[in-house]
């Protein structure tokens, strides 16, 4: 399939930048390099084995990583026997509206946090997203959250005392993917357009996350006191920057707002990761491919039991 007609012209005026149609068709690397990649959770792998025998030092991979964990800790062991060094995209560890939030939860006695999550599609485009994120809700939209958890709150699949989930507030759909998904053999897919659950660890700590695929383009990080009272609420984008994105979208009708939204972190995220590599340091709070495997374990246990509990 040839690609659309702006990408074709974008290349053909970026003179300054080469553009190869495979990494095979790249030279060894000589020098220390850092491979970014950002391709279908389906791809990654092959593309991350290849960065890998090229002779990638640092490898900056979209997240979930992987479609599966064994897949992801198959890329962990072979970087490891290679020396990579390797950090997943989760931009939401470096956000300042989480910052914000964990400061003052550390600063509070008895606290719970609510993440909470959105996107701003149509209920009409849910078949279209399900289809391009077909490794489902938790892997794909709500595991930015859960990347928090293992990063911040010492959630693994082996420290859960109870996973509880919120029907009043979750939702699984039965869609019909159409075009998105022509090779389909059945009508049937299934995905959660909202969830909302509350983990709490054997050592007592308690976090809650709720993702919508509909509810809008600001996220925010609730900090709650020993009463269920609010103390403090941080949002996503926040006031000071809403009035920026809204022009973007604007200008940009064809592109879905939350690309806007987090476009500064991704920045912050891949500057950080590019400062680490030049300076041979660990890159602050950014998520490991270990927070990933970790991350995609909590992914693959929660949707078992949200699809359990949500009928």
């Amino acid at each position: 399939k040839s690609p659309p007609q702006e990408f074709t012209d974008f290349v053909e005026a970026s003179s300054a930048v080469p553009f190869y149609k495979s990494i095979d068709e790249l030279e060894e690397f000589t020098n220390d390099t850092l491979c970014l990649i950002a391709g279908r959770t389906s791809d990654n792998p092959k593309f991350f084995e290849q960065c890998v025998k090229k002779g990638a030092k640092v490898i900056f991979l979209e997240k979930p990583g992987a479609p599966s964990v064994a897949k992801l800790e198959e890329m962990k062991n072979l970087a490891d026997s290679k020396g990579v060094k390797v950090y997943l995209g989760y931009n939401k560890n470096v956000t300042p509206y989480v910052q914000k939030a964990l400061k003052l939860s550390n600063e509070t006695k008895g606290s719970h946090v609510l993440f909470r999550h959105n996107n701003s599609y149509k209920v009409e485009d849910l078949p279209e997203c399900f289809a391009r994120n077909s490794e489902g809700m938790l892997k794909n939209m709500a595991i930015h959250e859960l990347a928090l958890l293992v990063s911040f709150f010492d959630v693994t699949t082996e420290t859960i005392e109870s996973f509880v989930i919120d029907r009043k507030n979750s939702e699984k759909l039965t869609v019909d993917p159409g075009k998105w998904l022509p090779s389909a053999k059945s009508a049937i897919f299934q995905d959660f357009s909202r969830i909302k659950f509350t983990v709490t660890t054997k050592s007592n700590k308690s976090v809650s996350v709720m993702a919508d695929r509909c509810g809008g383009n600001t996220s925010y990080a609730a900090v709650l006191g020993p009463d269920d009272a609010e103390v403090g609420k941080f949002e996503f984008p926040d006031a000071a920057d809403i009035e920026k994105v809204n022009a973007q979208v604007k200008a940009d009708r064809d592109m879905m707002p939350y690309f806007f939204v987090q476009s500064d972190d991704y920045l912050t995220l891949k500057t950080l990761v590019i400062d680490s590599m030049i300076h041979g340091k660990v890159a602050a709070n950014v998520a490991t491919i270990d927070v990933g495997i970790e991350a995609l374990k909590l992914a693959e246990y929660g949707t078992a039991e949200c699809m359990k509990a949500v009928h």
